[in-house]
């Protein structure tokens, strides 16, 4: 079968993609995988209605209307049985996601979709979408001035997380331990970008670990344990942090498959706190990284994501 993976950087830029992992899982398996990069695509408004689409129906993907149409050098892309997205970019989503919708409108199965990702993309969204749907996370707010962000001080409380809107692999997260911290990063936020910030509780007791548990169709597939450096509170693997073997708990798992599930994303990773209150939810990553999960545990990630762009389950 032929699977396209979408990798939204240039070809020089490619990182945190897992390309090289999802090439040699699908070729060990038999299957055509094909990197295809957000930058080398166009989308055009199709020459007549009833043009024929990549798939072979009309434009729209088999249901008739208007539907765009997505091209590589000028050409249609051609046939998928399924298109894996790895949104590997920092920048305001719905940048991104537009060809994920001209995909979709053309009939293509991906994963995942542009709606799930431009939440999953979007920490503000995010947290108010958790909220909503009941998934325990650390006391939050968001603010816009460093007046704000003092009022919520105290109420949530020294030590604070910032945390910028868009944001991967541990850039755009800072620990303020007071006041004297906090305001001079909020300062700097409102000149950088002027966009919101969101503020959370320390957890102490989390001793800066975290678990980090990758959930594929609605079920986990592996988890670890990890811990971030020393001078830091971020443990994300891409930084310097290391991962260690963990075993969930009934809880922890029904946390992590709650919020995938709330996020509606095909492919997850899940991030979650150790607290005296149970488990919480930091954040559901649409582009998750594997690497170092698969080292630790020593599962075959790559191979359970192909095998389920395929299947469906």
């Amino acid at each position: 079968m032929r699977i396209g993976v979408l990798i939204f950087a240039k070809p020089e830029e490619d990182v945190a993609s897992g390309i090289e992992r999802l090439e040699k899982a699908g070729r060990e398996a038999g299957h055509e995988i094909v990197r295809l990069y957000e930058t080398t695509l166009s989308i055009y408004s199709p020459p007549n209605v009833g043009g024929v689409s990549a798939k072979g129906g009309s434009a729209s993907g088999g249901r008739g209307g208007t539907g765009v149409e997505v091209r590589l050098d000028e050409q249609p892309i051609g046939p998928f049985d399924a298109l894996i997205a790895r949104p590997n970019f920092i920048e305001e989503p719905s940048l991104h996601t537009p060809l994920l919708e001209a995909l979709e409108q053309n009939g293509y199965r991906v994963l995942n979709r542009a709606a799930p990702i431009t939440i999953a993309k979007n920490k503000l969204l995010q947290h108010v979408r958790f909220q909503k749907s009941g998934i325990p996370m650390p006391r939050w707010a968001i603010v816009h001035t460093v007046k704000e962000a003092r009022r919520a001080s105290a109420l949530l409380g020294f030590p604070l997380i910032a945390k910028v809107a868009f944001g991967t692999w541990g850039a755009g997260v800072f620990y303020a331990e007071n006041l004297e911290t906090l305001q001079p990063i909020m300062h700097y936020l409102q000149v950088r970008d002027g966009n919101p910030v969101i503020l959370e509780t320390f957890i102490e007791e989390a001793n800066r670990t975290d678990l980090r548990v990758f959930v594929v169709g609605g079920k986990i597939i592996a988890a670890m344990e990890r811990k971030a450096r020393p001078g830091d509170v971020r443990a994300n693997t891409s930084i310097g942090g290391e991962g260690h073997t963990a075993q969930l708990t009934k809880d922890e798992e029904r946390v992590a498959l709650d919020a995938a599930h709330v996020s509606e994303l095909d492919i997850a990773g899940v991030d979650i706190l150790r607290s005296k209150q149970g488990p919480l939810v930091i954040e559901v990553n649409a582009n998750p990284g594997f690497a170092e999960l698969e080292r630790v545990t020593g599962v075959n990630i790559a191979k359970t994501i192909i095998e389920f762009a395929i299947s469906g389950h």
